[in-house]
């Protein structure tokens, strides 16, 4: 791997690292004030704990020093719909696609750094995908 493409990967990995974990949050925080459902906000923050077990497999300092989140062309731009919400279901929602995609992404190139990042990526994509079912169509039970 060439050192920018190696550096390119590492900004890819940041960006997705900080979206998941901020979408997790976002919804975490709506299981835990809103609905006051604990056993869904204890799964959320397990699953940004698994997400911070995967980020401390890589270098810290390369990551840190691969981001350039004053040159990032997604800065100044929103997509469809993304500055509009109408209520808690549709932040939680959409915070859902968001980490899931996020998820993904890390899965891919982090098969390019570290297998044990990218397996996690792929167990907490998988959560969501069962986690989101259960939320949005609130089935009960623990998860």
């Amino acid at each position: 791997m060439i050192s920018s493409e190696r550096g390119a990967i590492f900004r890819i990995l940041d960006a997705n690292f900080n979206r998941l974990r901020e979408a997790l949050r976002v919804i975490e925080e709506s299981e835990r004030f809103f609905h006051e459902k604990q056993d869904t906000s204890s799964v959320l923050k397990k699953m940004r704990d698994l997400c911070r077990e995967a980020y401390c497999e890589l270098p810290q300092a390369e990551l840190l020093a691969n981001r350039e989140s004053e040159k990032d062309l997604g800065r100044s731009t929103a997509g469809v719909g993304e500055m509009e919400r109408s209520d808690i279901s549709s932040i939680t929602t959409a915070n859902f696609k968001r980490a899931q995609e996020a998820s993904r992404v890390l899965e891919e190139y982090l098969k390019t750094i570290s297998a044990v990042a990218a397996k996690k990526a792929k167990e907490i994509r998988f959560c969501l995908y069962d986690l989101e079912k259960k939320i949005i169509t609130n089935e009960p039970g623990d998860h």
